[in-house]
């Protein structure tokens, strides 16, 4: 797979094995930042002020590219994802829908699956052919 892809678009499905490989390292990357970033820790150093606000910025996209891609696997719109920034739902939400639910079976709106890419989406094949002589 992909890392810029996975970690910049907002096109296509990610897996949940996939969502928790990309997303812990970013939660573990997120935890210092925000504690140097808290206004009782800033230091008088701009250089490092500005970068970590730009590896804040970079987390931020690359959880919402994360986000979208888990809620498609899921066959649901990317603004679902506004639901991830209500406080004590989003959480629950983000652990619950896109953290364990398994994805759509199949190719659905958003593409192939990445975990069954061979599987038809349900109901297909069920068609009939007569051929009338």
């Amino acid at each position: 797979m992909d890392q810029k892809w996975a970690l910049f678009s907002l096109k296509g499905r990610l897996r949940r094995r996939d969502y928790w490989l990309y997303s812990l390292p970013l939660l573990f990357i997120t935890i210092p930042v925000f504690w140097y970033t808290h206004p009782d820790n800033l230091s008088d150093n701009s250089v490092l002020n500005i970068l970590s606000m730009l590896i804040m910025g970079f987390v931020f996209w690359a959880s919402i590219a994360l986000n979208v891609k888990r809620l498609h696997d899921r066959n649901k719109s990317a603004l679902w994802v506004l639901l991830t920034f209500v406080p004590l739902i989003g959480p629950v939400f983000v652990i619950i829908e896109l953290g364990m639910l398994d994805g759509t079976k199949g190719p659905n709106q958003y593409g192939l699956s990445p975990k069954f890419p061979s599987v038809l989406p349900s109901g297909a094949g069920d068609e009939t052919v007569t051929i009338e002589m």
